[in-house]
């Protein structure tokens, strides 16, 4: 899985840089949507529903690439 790291701008995950799949001729996609879930320690013993979150590429000559948060999708 070929990946670069990337950095993520607003939403829930902002400021993290992480690594983000390239195409097969390296190419970086021009959205990222990344699924959250989580557990409150001692409140549940089961995960909340998954949320998916929208990141929309911002140009194409930062290092590392940015991704800007779009919203929550449907």
């Amino acid at each position: 899985m070929p990946a670069v790291e990337a950095w993520f701008v607003g939403g829930p995950i902002d400021g993290r840089i992480m690594p983000v799949e390239t195409g097969a001729d390296g190419s970086l996609p021009q959205a990222v949507d990344l699924p959250q879930t989580g557990v409150y320690v001692g409140a549940t013993d089961q995960a909340s529903a998954v949320i998916h979150y929208r990141y929309v590429r911002q140009g194409t000559d930062g290092e590392p690439p940015t991704f800007r948060y779009a919203g929550q999708l449907p």
